[in-house]
């Protein structure tokens, strides 16, 4: 196992913030993984689990413990099934679908990070998600040991699994994608690219901060309408997107340090350059703060805060 120590952490995170790890370590097999959970064991130490680096804020202080940065880049193709490690880039593992002629990941197109990482928190865009092609996991439990369930176990719901409720951390997956149209697929995917393009930041973030809100997480939607939030546009997918909230309430480009909302999406924090974990921190207590009184929502996080 090589071990290092005093990592710093902001070059593992797609936020470019962070402080040093005590110790890092990167597992490449499903075996050195155990290793280093084990060596944590043994030497009393916590842990976090790194993978591509998005959805995630680390303090300034950095991580005391062991940070394990995920290397199981496995990837094979068998028929319209796929095998795959946590490790590997969503972007390439679509990309690679459509060069074996197979599609159903166009949901993917955009979403930064890893497949570990999506899995665990079922990400996806158009009402469609990692549950929809996900068929086993095999994951690493409490006790060290190598398990395995079915797709349909995992508890998918709205950005959650399972996995986020335990200490279980997944080394592999098999997809079930199918035979389709790839023409077809890849211009579907430059069209959404394009539009992520332009409606992105292109400055450092972990992606969206918050989770959009449900509709039937909403006490009562006409209290909603009378506030002049339009309701009826968000019927297909029965949520109400936070960014437009934050739009609303006039918060885009509102600004601590180096951290800011960013004035082309109202649900990313952008790093101008040298913002801290403090001051996203601030500023994802203000915007809370804001929406929670113009609008009686609690807005809830999907950026993972690790301090």
């Amino acid at each position: 196992m090589n071990l290092q120590k005093n990592i710093p952490l902001k070059e593992h995170t797609t936020f470019k913030i962070g402080g040093p790890a005590e110790y890092f370590v990167e597992a490449t097999s499903a075996e050195e993984l155990q290793e280093a959970l084990l060596w944590a064991k043994e030497n009393k130490q916590q842990y976090l689990v790194l993978g591509g680096g998005s959805n995630l804020l680390i303090s300034d202080d950095g991580y005391k413990g062991l940070v394990i940065k995920l290397k199981l880049d496995k990837l094979e193709f068998i028929d319209t099934k796929v095998i795959v490690g946590p490790g590997v880039k969503l972007a390439y593992l679509l990309n690679t679908s459509l060069e074996h002629s197979l599609t159903g990941l166009e949901f993917a197109a955009g979403i930064p990070g890893t497949v570990g990482g999506a899995i665990r928190g079922n990400a996806g865009t158009f009402g469609l998600g990692m549950a929809d092609v996900v068929k086993k996991i095999k994951y690493l439990d409490e006790s060290n040991e190598i398990r395995e369930m079915y797709g349909h176990q995992s508890g998918f719901a709205y950005r959650h699994s399972i996995f986020k409720e335990n200490n279980w951390i997944i080394v592999q997956a098999e997809l079930e994608l199918e035979h389709g149209n790839t023409e077809k697929s890849r211009a579907l995917i430059k069209e959404r690219l394009d539009k992520r393009q332009e409606a992105q930041p292109n400055q450092p973030s972990a992606g969206c901060i918050f989770k959009n809100i449900r509709f039937e997480e909403v006490d009562d939607l006409e209290v909603l309408k009378n506030k002049h939030v339009e309701v009826d546009n968000f019927l297909q997918f029965k949520k109400i997107p936070a960014a437009y909230l934050i739009d609303r309430a006039g918060l885009k480009g509102y600004t601590i340090g180096d951290a800011q909302v960013s004035e082309i999406h109202a649900n990313y924090i952008i790093n101008k350059g040298q913002a801290t974990a403090e001051q996203v921190i601030m500023l994802i207590s203000f915007i809370k703060q804001q929406i929670r009184d113009k609008y009686g929502i609690q807005l809830q996080e999907e950026v993972q805060i690790v301090v």
